[in-house]
């Protein structure tokens, strides 16, 4: 029995650690940039600085500024790069007092800059008869990055339709979208309206709720993207019942 008890004790401990081990993996950034996107980095310990003391900026090791103190607030701060390279990005800083003694390098400030993505459309049924309930065309929305996601971003989708060149409003009047927030969206065509349906959507990156990074886009909009081309999808209408008669 000692022994039956040991070992459920053991495999407890192992299942444990295992999940203490796969939450420590999660790694989140300070700051997500993606397409033009800029952070503008400050050291606090500007307030302590005399006119005259510089503080040196290093990405990756190498000295990229050179900022001197002007007695302004923020006159030693740096925007990163808009040429970042994808993924961890390491800004460093050390002061450099107006008698020149230098300080020690700080911590790095760690920058992630997310990759470039396009959005495609695609459907699995360019038409099917309305009145029946049962017929449903599938409009699928896919995101394609140039490098895999870092753990804490995801996407967030927005669809529109046309029905016959005007806008649809509500949406959820023709069909629902499964709220995919992976790279892979698919929006439910349902109505048994007839007429030509034609759908765009767009694509940004969101941080997760768990990640506390600032994320920081050329456009302010998450680097929004457009499908590359629309969907169209043609709801025919239901035949008439006919009668019969003599001819």
């Amino acid at each position: 029995m000692k022994i039956i008890i040991k070992s459920i004790l053991v495999a407890f401990s192992i299942i444990f650690g295992l999940n203490a081990t796969t939450k420590a993996q999660t790694t989140y950034y300070p700051v997500y940039l993606c397409d033009g996107g800029t952070a503008t980095l400050h050291t606090p310990e500007e307030t302590t600085l005399v006119n005259g003391d510089k503080v040196h900026w290093y990405l990756e090791g190498t000295e990229v500024i050179v900022n001197t103190y002007n007695g302004t607030p923020n006159s030693t701060d740096i925007i990163t790069s808009t040429s970042l390279n994808h993924g961890v990005n390491n800004y460093t800083s050390r002061i450099e007092s107006v008698a020149g003694c230098l300080g020690d390098m700080s911590d790095a400030f760690q920058v992630y800059r997310l990759p470039s993505k396009t959005l495609a459309l695609t459907t699995n049924k360019a038409t099917y008869c309305g009145e029946d309930a049962t017929l449903s065309s599938i409009i699928t929305a896919t995101t394609t990055p140039l490098h895999p996601l870092p753990a804490g971003i995801e996407y967030e989708y927005v669809w529109s339709a046309t029905k016959n060149g005007a806008n649809v409003t509500p949406l959820s009047s023709i069909g629902s979208d499964n709220a995919s927030k992976t790279d892979v969206n698919n929006f439910t065509l349902t109505t048994t309206g007839a007429g030509t349906y034609v759908f765009n959507a767009t694509v940004k990156y969101v941080k997760t709720t768990a990640n506390t990074g600032v994320l920081k886009s050329g456009d302010n909009k998450g680097c929004e993207v457009t499908a590359t081309a629309t969907q169209t999808v043609t709801v025919t209408p239901k035949p008439v019942k006919p009668t019969i008669v003599i001819q």
